[in-house]
């Protein structure tokens, strides 16, 4: 069996005893480093105490940044761990506009406002690291005109799906 989740829905199903760690073979922390700084590790810990102990189990954690924080919870969470580095790829296609604005956080909604106007009804994606934050967002520019739609973890594959081929066949301007 194969279970992927986010740490608190992983939490929220072994609450509910819809999943049991108990027998976990190879356990995947990914983006650790998001994780550290977003406050997610006492969830991770959680999770992994209610799996077999690190001898019993493979456990590949991956991050984008190394850390001394990442680096500890590694020698914590893994035995005999062995570190992989790439070099990152520096790839910017020549289609896409790469531009970076420095705001308040007061004059944000405006600018993207602006931003999104400027385009005169071209697509537009905007990527947000919180699904309230993204939520909101997608209310408040419907609130001002613009046409948009939420894609999140949240909402349905089936709708995501479909809200992936809409945004191609231009049926709204913004992705949010």
């Amino acid at each position: 069996d194969l279970v992927v989740a986010t740490p608190g829905r992983l939490l929220d199903f072994k609450r509910r005893r819809d999943v049991h760690l108990g027998h976990v073979e190879v356990l995947v922390i990914d983006e650790a480093d998001r994780m550290l700084d977003m406050g997610f590790i006492p969830d991770v810990r959680n999770i992994i105490y209610s799996t077999p102990p690190k001898t019993q189990r493979q456990t590949l954690l991956f991050s984008a940044t190394l850390t001394p924080d990442v680096t500890r919870l590694a020698s914590q969470w893994t035995r005999d761990s062995v570190t992989i580095e790439i070099e990152p790829e520096q790839v910017a296609v020549d289609t896409v506009d790469q531009r970076i604005y420095i705001t308040t956080t007061q004059s944000k909604f405006a600018l993207l406002y602006n931003i999104i106007k400027r385009q005169e009804g071209q697509p537009v994606m905007v990527f947000g690291n919180r699904r309230d934050v993204t939520r909101r967002l997608t209310d408040t520019l419907a609130d001002y005109g613009i046409s948009c739609a939420l894609l999140s973890g949240e909402v349905p594959q089936a709708k995501r799906m479909r809200t992936l081929e809409d945004f191609k066949q231009n049926k709204f301007q913004v992705l949010v």
